[in-house]
């Protein structure tokens, strides 16, 4: 991996304000006109916080002929330079161009305009993708999505994301393109020219209602996946109902989305970013807060090396519009996603519509097989739902007509009132996280203190060695990384720490006892012929300065949390030993004395008032510690991803990997008020790899901690689960790297990692560059396509079944039984015939009247 030095680089933005010239001469108050753009700078270029200051500003510049017809016919591109350039045009003329085409404007300044909104969006797209700025943002207009080959569709004149994307590909050579489409509105114009490309992997959440929402196209049903090599690389998931909000976009973003995406590989990811599926939008009336937006983007940073370029589409309640623009710029320049409410149970619509979308992909994608098919002939088992997808169009038998006006509902006067209040109140709360939220470094905790804490001359083949936390710390000095992060001053544990978590009599041992007498307490409890009801497991030791080195590891996380919890830093990284997972409340095991995480989790409810805690442990070895401490306990959510077997015991008796018993296993979900609380996902088989960890984060933790809503993470950050650790698993620096980037998402961005295992020394060092990296929201220089093996979905879907009882979340664990109708779709219509039965009337000009480039090209 590079020196940080080289790799830190800014976010682009694009903006013309050249854009206000287009907007509809006979009707100043169309929806989509400058006042949507005018919304969006005023609120990025507010002196409070100035996003736009943060960013490189890039030029924009206008597409060529050229590069328009990577994606359009040149009658079209003709049909618009007539129209808009003619020295007699008039408003007649204007509205005969928009009466040939369904919901489109244009005035004389339209084609610049349109030139220049594909121009810049090929501009943005260029700069990420050949890794002149780290990600991006274009806010442009007139939008693009719904612009097909040959017309111009629902206020867009040309395709700015599809040309962009074509240019990637044709131009720079590109392989593999995401273009996720959250517009409220299904970008109909995107898919039918990478309908047959797998190139391209197209993506649209839309508002569909059985097709009686426009653009009322069957093809904007779930069964067209694509044709040819695309067969596969085309995903809608229509949504069919209004009010619908986070909890149901959510799901779709783990259950379908980022699967597919993962799998997929992107080398970029574009976003035609709309959003008038955003409260108060009178296009879409769905629910989504803004502050989602920010969720969504960050999820998607994730893919592709964080290359990823946010195009503006629709969106059309300036309160919405711009406060979701804005927290997708933050999210995009660093800032953690503001934190949301617990999400609740996604509508049953919802659920629906993810079922039938995987109904007719799983054969496509291995990430897609969570749920079993459906034998007719077998009676399902004992609670488990048979989802049979039907594939429904309700909407107008013949094509919209074509007009040059566009009709909106608007929302009543009193609901808009309600919608006023309700932004002011959710942007108020924003306002308050972004100013507890001043500093977004990084800090680490570090002593050489613990060093000092060594295996004796009776101790033999000890893998907790001194030297684990001198590789980690020399490797991070030595590549920058230390040098841009924030150290904490570590102090050790506080008189009454240990008691938070450990019982008095052990708790008094390690706050109190001096060298000797620790040495000589581990001596006796630790010998054979000791009494068995005393005794401690025999994987510990003690040397002089372990004492101090024990409560040395539980002040320097103690630290580290509360340099988080104050906003001095947003996130950090505990290098700690020895490690503390397995330490119980009466006794130490597995190299653990005192229980670092637990006790640092016990100070944050018990002394600092948080009510939510999320520890997520993927330590090879079960946090058996941990698990005890909290087992009751509904404050704290404990999720562990842990070998369980080793091939001699039953995965019912726990299995022989340590810890022996069967407190591993996945049907210990927690006692009394701590059910559901507890998720263990313990691995039958070993070499499990980065895409099982990733598919038991999409499918699981993500989706219940979402539920649950932490106020902070804490990590048991263990990496003796790495490729070439004593763990016998396969996860490598970019896994580590993922898991803990998803985690960011959470809780206000406020993460700290805890050292747990991990033994040899590459591993150390390049793993745990990863997960800094990932704090420091620095990019990772490798990804692969990731997919779970058979093996692990078998367990995954095993810890499901069990936890899905507790989480409202977790709700597509069914049989699935095969569509009713065959789901190769047809084709969308493309061609210039067709889509005159979709209501483009007028006959094209001749190729010979087509201008030449020279003459088409706006120079800018």
């Amino acid at each position: 991996m590079a020196h940080i030095s080289t790799v830190i680089q800014k976010t682009g933005f694009v903006y013309n304000p050249g854009s206000d010239s287009h907007f509809c001469n006979w009707d100043p108050a169309h929806v989509e006109g400058p006042h949507r753009t005018k919304a969006i700078m005023a609120r990025l270029e507010d002196p409070k916080d100035n996003l736009v200051k943060q960013c490189q500003r890039l030029p924009g510049r206008s597409a060529g002929f050229a590069e328009l017809k990577l994606v359009h016919t040149p009658e079209l591109v003709k049909d618009v330079n007539h129209t808009c350039s003619d020295p007699g045009t008039n408003d007649e003329n204007l509205k005969a161009f928009s009466e040939r085409y369904n919901d489109v404007y244009v005035n004389t300044a339209s084609e610049e305009c349109a030139y220049d909104a594909a121009g810049s969006t090929i501009s943005l797209v260029a700069h990420v993708f050949m890794d002149k700025v780290k990600n991006g943002l274009a806010v442009v207009r007139p939008p693009g999505h719904h612009a097909s080959p040959a017309e111009s569709n629902g206020f867009c004149i040309f395709n700015n994301v599809a040309v962009a994307a074509k240019y990637l590909m044709d131009m720079k050579n590109a392989e593999r393109i995401l273009i996720v489409d959250w517009d409220v509105h299904h970008g109909q114009g995107t898919q039918r020219t990478f309908y047959d490309d797998k190139r391209v992997l197209y993506f649209s959440i839309h508002r569909y209602e059985q097709g009686d929402f426009w653009p009322n196209l069957p093809e904007s049903n779930f069964n067209y996946i694509g044709e040819g090599s695309g067969k596969g690389y085309n995903i809608n998931v229509p949504l069919n109902k209004t009010g619908l909000g986070d909890a149901d976009y959510l799901a779709i973003l783990y259950q379908v989305l980022l699967p597919v995406a993962y799998e997929f590989n992107p080398e970029m990811v574009i976003v035609s970013a709309g959003y008038d599926a955003a409260i108060g939008c009178p296009e879409g009336r769905m629910n989504v807060s803004p502050a989602f937006y920010g969720h969504f983007t960050h999820a998607l940073m994730n893919l592709a090396g964080g290359k990823i370029a946010v195009i503006l589409e629709g969106g059309y309640c300036a309160d919405s519009l711009s406060e979701g623009v804005a927290c997708t710029l933050e999210v995009l320049l660093g800032r953690p996603p503001i934190p949301l409410p617990a999400l609740g149970r996604p509508d049953q619509s919802v659920v629906d519509s993810i079922l039938n979308v995987i109904s007719v992909l799983r054969d496509h994608w291995k990430g897609l097989v969570f749920q079993d098919r459906f034998d007719v002939g077998v009676p399902p088992s004992k609670g488990m739902k048979v989802h049979k997808p039907e594939v429904v169009f309700n909407g107008p038998t013949e094509p919209c007509a074509n007009e040059a006006y566009c009709a909106s509902v608007l929302y009543s006067a009193s609901e808009r009132v309600d919608i006023r209040h309700r932004l002011a109140a959710l942007k108020s709360s924003y306002d308050v996280f972004r100013k507890s939220k001043s500093s977004l470094r990084t800090c680490y905790g570090y002593d050489i203190g613990m060093l000092d804490h060594a295996s004796g001359p009776l101790v033999t083949d000890v893998w907790d060695t001194p030297q684990r936390l001198e590789w980690i710390y020399d490797h991070l000095k030595h590549c920058g990384i230390l040098h841009a992060c924030h150290a904490v001053d570590v102090l050790p544990a506080g008189k009454g720490k240990m008691a938070l978590f450990h019982d008095s009599t052990y708790a008094e041992v390690l706050e109190t006892a001096s060298d000797e007498a620790f040495i000589q307490t581990v001596k006796f409890h630790t010998d054979p012929a000791t009494d068995i009801s005393l005794r401690w497991a025999a994987d510990l030791f003690a040397s002089k300065g372990s004492a101090d080195a024990i409560r040395l590891a539980v002040g320097c996380l103690q630290s580290v949390v509360d340099e988080v919890l104050g906003g001095k830093s947003l996130n950090g990284f505990a290098i700690v030993r020895p490690p503390g997972h397995h330490a119980h409340s009466n006794h130490p095991a597995g190299f653990c004395f005192a229980n670092n995480v637990g006790i640092a989790a016990k100070t944050l409810i018990e002394q600092r008032g948080l009510k939510r805690v999320l520890i997520v442990d993927y330590d090879v070895h079960h946090g058996d510690g941990v698990q005890e401490a909290f087992y009751d306990d509904p404050r704290v959510l404990y999720i562990s991803i842990h070998r369980g077997l080793n091939g001699t015991k039953s995965k019912e008796n726990g299995g022989d990997f340590y810890p022996l018993g069967p407190g591993k296993g996945a049907k210990n979900v927690g006692t009394r008020a701590g059910v559901g609380f507890n998720i263990n996902l313990p691995w039958t088989e070993k070499e499990k790899a980065d895409g099982d960890y990733i598919s038991a984060f999409l499918q699981l933790v993500m989706p219940v901690a979402y539920e649950f809503a932490p106020e902070m993470t804490l990590v048991c950050c263990g990496f003796d689960a790495a490729a070439g650790d004593k763990g016998q698993m396969s996860v490598s620096p970019a896994g580590f790297y993922l898991m803990t980037r998803m985690l960011k998402s959470l809780a206000g961005g406020r993460l700290v990692l805890a050292l747990e295992g991990g033994y040899k020394q590459e591993v150390l060092e390049q793993s745990s560059e990863a997960v800094m990296r990932a704090l420091m929201d620095l990019p990772l220089v490798k990804q692969e396509s990731l997919h779970p093996s058979e093996k692990a979905v078998r367990d995954i879907k095993s810890a499901l079944d069990i936890q899905t009882p507790y989480w409202t979340c977790l709700q597509y664990r069914v049989l699935l039984e095969e569509p009713s109708v065959n789901p190769q779709a047809p084709p969308p219509n493309q061609s210039q015939a067709q889509a005159s039965e979709q209501g483009v009337v007028g006959n094209p000009p001749s190729e010979e009247s087509i201008p030449s480039l020279s003459e088409l090209t706006i120079t800018g």
